[in-house]
């Protein structure tokens, strides 16, 4: 595992000098992603749909956490990154996660896809809305994780706080579902769709989706936490269990980002290589099933890189 700046570089310059002679001359480029999860799925595919789309040669430097490599990103060790867009907002600004630690090297490449997660809670818990879970057990994260934001977005949009509910103490995401599953726990914080969601369905006598309160003032009381969210509908027809009807989920766009020091040309071919290979980013895994060319260029809160920016601009798609 690689957790060093100079662990890192040799093994960049380990996995160029592997390449061989036929690929001596292509460009190789490091994309940080995580070693598990969704994240580290999105930066696979992304590596192998640049390298061979474009005369690029893409390898992931998986990390623990996406802390681990936005300073390599932002100090142009690393190419490239994959992080949701809250974690990149904050990496940027230097605030919420990221506070007093403003990463403002970081550009914009890509808007790959929305990331719609939700509370679940057992089908016949007795809890219909958020609201309902004044006084229930809830998973308290550490200040400062994702999941504290996220579970402090999610009850501010019922107008709650972790005061209303009863905090259980989990240090990270699996633990948070083991709880769930063992019934330490009322309710969980889910992938919507994902396979442990399916599974809690099957193994649990069915789960139920709690829907947010998609107005406008609801959704202001969450973007302290998680700037940039946006709610979703998802419908019995997507065919996921534990939705009977319309659920409005939560919902906030993965990135793919640079450094301000990646050339503009490395940018561009990259860019071009995911346009041209939608197919294969959209087939890969469900997780990319929302993905649409057109709208990677999506404005964000983060500037985008000028070679982003070049080719958005030839395929007509750019809005300034």
């Amino acid at each position: 595992m690689i957790r060093t700046r100079t662990g890192l570089a040799a093994a960049v310059t380990a996995a160029a000098l592997a390449l061989g002679a036929a690929a001596a001359s292509a460009q190789v480029v490091a994309i940080g992603s995580t070693q598990r999860g969704g994240t580290s799925q999105i930066g696979r595919a992304i590596a192998a749909a640049v390298s061979e789309g474009s005369p690029l040669s893409a390898r992931p430097q998986e990390l623990a956490n996406t802390a681990d490599y936005i300073p390599l990103v932002n100090a142009g060790e690393l190419d490239f990154g994959v992080a949701n867009m809250v974690q990149l907002d904050f990496a940027v600004a230097g605030e919420g996660m990221s506070a007093g630690r403003p990463h403002q090297n970081l550009r914009m490449v890509a808007t790959l896809m929305p990331f719609q997660n939700s509370y679940v809670v057992r089908e016949d818990s007795g809890i219909e809305t958020i609201s309902d879970l004044e006084g229930r057990r809830a998973p308290e994260f550490p200040d400062g994780a994702l999941g504290d934001y996220v579970t402090r977005a999610y009850l501010a949009n019922a107008g709650m706080t972790k005061d209303d509910v009863t905090g259980v103490p989990v240090p990270n995401f699996p633990r948070m579902w083991n709880s769930f599953a063992e019934g330490s726990t009322d309710v969980t914080i889910v992938v919507v769709g994902a396979a442990n969601a399916r599974e809690f369905d099957a193994t649990l006598g069915g789960i139920r989706y709690l829907s947010l309160d998609p107005s406008d003032e609801a959704y202001a009381r969450m973007q302290p936490w998680l700037p940039g969210t946006y709610p979703m509908e998802v419908t019995p027809e997507s065919g996921i269990p534990g939705i009977d009807e319309p659920v409005i989920v939560n919902a906030y766009d993965y990135t793919f980002f640079a450094s301000a020091d990646t050339p503009e040309q490395t940018v561009y071919d990259a860019v071009k290589a995911m346009w041209e290979q939608e197919a294969f980013l959209r087939d890969s895994s469900p997780i990319w099933r929302m993905f649409e060319k057109e709208t990677m260029g999506k404005a964000q809160s983060v500037d985008y890189h000028p070679g982003a920016i070049r080719f958005y601009q030839e395929m007509g798609v750019w809005s300034e």
